[in-house]
């Protein structure tokens, strides 16, 4: 680690969704497979299956190894890379559900334990203290489930608490219950995906072991139908919820933030693909096959970093929506900044900085870091590789304008200047060359100076004001940016640069729309 800034180079939020992203996957399965495990115990006890019991005791050691070993580690790896990343966020978050975390962990204690016992009691139990130990883990498992969605959802969107700064208020926030309902179905598709998997893997000796697997394979794929399904319904209403709790969710879903389209269409190509996969082993489960397992835990892998990469595009630029920005800045301190300039307020500043880049270098450490990369996620270099020092000075200023709600820069003349010579230093300016390719290249243009901050036809258009415009009107545009309104920047691009730009907006204003440069 590069203390005192950890400078991750595929990105702090990637790391973190990696980390974070197959925890809540593994997360999920602790939940609906403990309510799995007891149900089928019960059935086949009933039946007095006893290869069915067989079955349902080997899934409960994976089960156990996974979510107890793979569960916790990963659990732990979450608490440690989000106090490197953002250690301000961590301790907003501790301070205001201190009891919250607290009780997570006492009912996470229960599971562990339940979780053990339920495995070592196998031999050792009756049957009746062996299913009652099940009915303990899996509520414990669910309690938890329930606490981390307020947590977590706060976070998003957190109501009534930035007035009242209320436990409860903040807790039970408008996108409570419908991510409540969301992820309760989700852990009930986990646990047909587990069976699923475990059967396709297991061992099939004689009939009876044959006839056990297709009865639990049976039902595992309608587990993750029936999930799914109940899964995109809970969407509809949390998009709701959104829509009413984030004034502008319409502008974020239509591309203000640019990834967030594609992201939500990807989630439902993960779900349509998890629900479809399904029937197959629904409609003939001795045919079942380890492939089919594989397709069907990436679908449901898709499905899941959608679902949460569609969560925190959302919640950017902030770690606590409206009150705790990424930087570590609450919104409350944005007036003292403003007044006092950024530098005041930058951490662990060298004070060996000498030349405007070196302290431009801490600036960006401490504003940029946050939520960008240099040639990974977010990536800085490529988009500032066409930017003079002089552009990148002229628009840091107006950030807050850009298409991907980028929070306002505060930094006075001189850390603007300091800031702009570090970034223009930093750029790769190979990256500059356009390619062969003339439709590539005005892509490339649009993207550099205009995508930034409008779409063609969608967030922003342009495309309606361009209709009927001549390249002769377009170059006139083009000089005149500032005079247009007062948050667009001066054009800036060289002349080969300029050049593909007017190819591209002059085929934007025609009748060949390319709503591909979006």
């Amino acid at each position: 680690m590069n203390y005192p800034v950890w400078e991750v180079p595929m990105g702090g939020g990637v790391l973190m969704a990696l980390v974070s992203v197959l925890h809540v996957f593994v997360a999920h399965l602790a939940v609906g497979g403990g309510l799995w495990l007891v149900l089928a115990e019960r059935a086949a006890r009933r039946r007095g299956d006893a290869a069915l019991l067989a079955l349902v005791k080997s899934q409960s050691r994976a089960f156990l190894l996974l979510t107890l070993v793979f569960g916790a580690i990963t659990g732990v790896g979450i608490w440690t890379t989000a106090a490197l990343i953002s250690p301000q966020s961590l301790v907003a978050l501790i301070r205001a559900y201190v009891w919250g975390w607290a009780m997570e962990w006492v009912f996470f204690i229960v599971e562990i334990a339940a979780a053990l016992v339920y495995w070592y009691g196998w031999e050792r139990l009756d049957e009746r203290t062996h299913r009652t130990v099940g009915w303990i883990y899996f509520v414990a498992a669910y309690v938890s489930l329930v606490i981390i969605n307020g947590i977590v959802t706060f976070m998003l969107t957190p109501g009534g608490w930035l007035e009242n700064r209320e436990f409860w208020t903040g807790f039970f926030n408008p996108t409570y219950w419908p991510s409540l309902a969301l992820r309760s179905a989700a852990a009930a598709a986990q646990a047909g995906l587990f069976v699923l998997v475990t059967a396709a893997f297991l061992k099939r000796g004689d009939a009876r072991a044959a006839d056990a697997a297709a009865w639990a394979t049976r039902r595992g794929a309608l587990w993750v139908a029936a999930g799914v399904a109940a899964f995109a319904v809970c969407l509809l209403w949390y998009r709701s919820a959104l829509t009413g709790a984030i004034p502008d969710w319409a502008d974020l879903a239509a591309g203000a933030i640019p990834v967030l389209p594609r992201v939500v269409t990807v989630m439902w190509a993960g779900a349509a693909a998890s629900f479809l996969l399904a029937l197959w082993p629904l409609a003939a489960p001795r045919r079942w096959h380890p492939a089919g397992a594989v397709l069907l835990t990436a679908a449901a892998l898709v499905l899941f970093f959608g679902g949460e990469w569609v969560r925190e595009a959302a919640r950017k630029p902030y770690t606590i929506h409206g009150y705790l920005y990424t930087t570590g800045l609450r919104v409350d301190q944005e007036p003292e900044i403003a007044a006092a300039g950024v530098t005041a307020f930058t951490r662990w500043r060298d004070p060996a900085s000498a030349t405007p880049a070196e302290r431009g270098r801490d600036l960006y450490r401490a504003w940029c870091l946050p939520c960008h990369t240099r040639d990974g996620y977010n990536a800085m270099r490529p988009f500032l590789s066409h930017r003079t020092e002089a552009e990148i000075a002229d628009f840091l200023p107006r950030l807050q304008h850009m298409r991907a709600r980028m929070p306002a820069w505060h930094g006075d003349a001189a850390e603007t200047a300091d800031l702009a010579a570090f970034l223009a230093a930093d750029a790769d300016r190979g990256d500059a060359v356009f390619p062969a390719d003339p439709v590539a290249a005005g892509r490339l243009a649009w993207d550099a100076h205009c995508g930034t901050c409008h779409t063609l036809d969608d967030y922003r258009a342009l495309r309606p004001s361009l209709a009927g415009s001549s390249r002769e009107d377009l170059e006139a545009m083009l000089d005149a940016l500032p005079d247009l309104a007062a948050e667009m920047p001066a054009y800036g691009g060289d002349p080969v640069e300029r050049g593909h730009l007017l190819d591209f907006l002059t085929g934007a204003a025609g009748a060949d729309p390319d709503r591909s440069a979006e």
